[in-house]
């Protein structure tokens, strides 16, 4: 069985730390814009619509039967 060497264990242990960070860093990054677009974004244009929809009386259909 071949032995490892102990520094070099510790510096492949050291890369994967550090590669991990970054793509963990990456990956909630694009969560943290994607979030911040719902928030500031969408929520007011869909809650902007609704209210339209909601004094026009468009979007619902008003028969009576």
């Amino acid at each position: 069985m071949k032995k490892n060497n102990p520094a070099l264990m510790i510096l492949v242990f050291v890369a994967l730390c550090i590669g991990g960070g970054i793509i963990l860093s990456a990956v909630l990054g694009l969560l943290s814009g994607l979030l911040w677009l719902a928030i500031k974004i969408l929520i007011p244009l869909a809650i902007a619509i609704w209210l339209v929809r909601a004094i026009t009386g468009k979007g619902r259909s008003r028969r009576y039967y």
